[in-house]
C-alpha cells in the first residue's frame, strides 16, 4: 500500500456522508459523564458507605477521581480571564489500564507487559476548544503496542479545529525523538445494519519523519451478537513501508467503551463485557504476513462497575519462528475514572 493510495482511501472516507450516526444499540455504551465538577461534588455519597475491601476500593477510586477534577478546575479558574463569567468546567475523564501476555515460543516463555493511560483534560475557561491530553498510545495508534520499546508516555495540546478534526501537538516523555504534531479524524456511520467506523490520521515524529495511519471497522449487530472486521495501515515515510493489521471478531457483548483510540478498537478493546473469538492477521509490508494469531476472550465488569478485567488464551504462528505453534494468555485489567463509583 503506497502513501498515495492511504491518502486516496483517507479522502474517501472523509467525504463519505452520514445516513445517521450513534443510533441506537443493543448494548449498553459506556462513556464519560456529563456532569461537572461542581455536580459531581453534590452527588457525592455523605457518611460511611461500608467498612469491606469493596467500600473502601470505592473511596479510593472517588477519592483519586475528585482530587483530579477539582484540582483541575482550579486551574482552569486561576488562569481564566477575571473580566469574563466563569464557565462551568466538565469532568476531565481517564483511564488506567494493565496487560501482561505470556507466549511460550518453544524454546522459552515470552513475557511482555504494559501500563496504559488515557487522559483528557478540559479548561474552557482558559479556552473552550483546547484540550490538554496525556496518553501512553503512540502516534500512530497502532493496534498493537505490548514488547515495544517506544512506549512512552505523550502530553500535548489538542485543538479541535473542525467538527470530528483534531490537530495535537506535543513530547514524549522519553528523549530524543520526542516531538510529534498530528491531524486526527475518526467517526461512526450506520448504514444498512451496519456500524462503519472510519479513521484518518497525518503525523510527524521526531526521528520517524511523516507518516499516514488510516483503518475502518465494520460492525454488524444482531441482539448482543456482534460481528466485526477491522482493517488499519500505517505508513512510514522513513522507512518507505506500510505496516498494517487486519482482525476479525466474532463476540456476545453486552457493553462497549468508548474512548476514542482506534487502535485499541482494532484489538477489541474497546468491548468491556462479553465472550468471543478473535482472528488476527498482521504485517510490516503489505506484500506479506508477519504474524497470524487467534485467541478466545472472556471480558467482565467487577461489582463496582468502573473496573474491568479480561483474559484471553491465544495460539500464535510467527514467520520468525517458522511459524511453529505459539500457546499463550493475555490477561489485563481497566479502571475507568469516569464518574462516581455509585454511578
Amino acid at each position: 500500500m503506497s502513501l498515495r493510495s492511504l491518502l486516496y482511501f483517507a479522502c474517501i472516507v472523509v467525504a463519505s456522508p452520514a445516513v445517521a450516526e450513534e443510533a441506537s444499540y443493543p448494548y449498553e455504551v459506556i462513556v464519560p459523564t456529563g456532569r461537572n465538577a461542581q455536580e459531581l461534588r453534590e452527588a457525592q455519597p455523605r457518611g460511611d458507605a461500608g467498612t469491606g475491601f469493596g467500600a473502601r476500593l470505592d473511596r479510593w477510586h472517588d477519592k483519586l477521581y475528585m482530587g483530579v477534577q477539582n484540582f483541575i478546575e482550579r486551574t482552569d479558574q486561576r488562569f481564566a480571564d477575571n473580566e469574563l463569567e466563569m464557565l462551568s468546567v466538565p469532568a476531565s475523564p481517564f483511564r488506567i489500564g494493565s496487560e501482561t501476555e505470556f507466549v511460550d515460543t518453544g524454546h522459552r516463555l515470552d513475557f511482555n507487559g504494559r501500563l496504559s493511560v488515557d487522559f483528557l483534560l478540559q479548561l474552557p475557561n482558559i479556552e473552550q476548544r483546547l484540550r490538554l491530553f496525556v496518553t501512553s498510545e503512540d502516534v500512530q495508534e497502532s493496534p498493537d503496542q505490548l514488547g515495544r520499546s517506544d512506549n512512552g508516555v505523550r502530553a500535548g495540546l489538542r485543538y479541535s479545529t473542525l467538527r470530528y478534526f483534531d490537530f495535537d501537538v506535543g513530547l514524549r516523555a522519553d528523549f530524543p525523538d520526542a516531538a510529534f504534531a498530528s491531524l486526527r479524524w475518526q467517526r461512526v456511520y450506520q448504514a444498512g445494519g451496519w456500524d462503519v467506523q472510519p479513521f484518518a490520521k497525518v503525523y510527524v515524529q521526531t526521528g520517524d519523519g511523516i507518516g499516514v495511519a488510516s483503518g475502518i471497522t465494520f460492525d454488524h449487530w444482531k441482539n448482543r451478537w456482534l460481528v466485526r472486521s477491522a482493517s488499519y495501515a500505517n505508513w512510514f515515510r522513513n522507512e518507505a513501508a506500510t505496516s498494517w493489521t487486519q482482525t476479525i471478531v466474532v463476540a456476545k457483548a453486552r457493553e462497549i467503551i468508548r474512548f476514542g483510540r482506534f487502535g485499541p478498537i482494532v484489538k477489541g478493546r474497546d468491548i468491556s463485557r462479553g465472550m468471543g473469538l478473535q482472528l488476527l492477521a498482521t504485517g510490516e509490508r503489505t506484500s506479506k504476513v508477519d504474524e497470524y494469531e487467534v485467541s478466545l476472550f472472556s471480558k467482565h465488569a467487577t461489582r463496582k462497575r468502573w473496573l474491568y478485567w479480561y483474559v484471553a488464551p491465544l495460539v500464535r504462528w510467527e514467520r520468525d519462528n517458522d511459524w511453529k505453534t505459539e500457546p499463550g494468555i493475555r490477561v489485563g485489567i481497566d479502571a475507568l475514572f469516569w464518574d462516581l463509583s455509585d454511578r
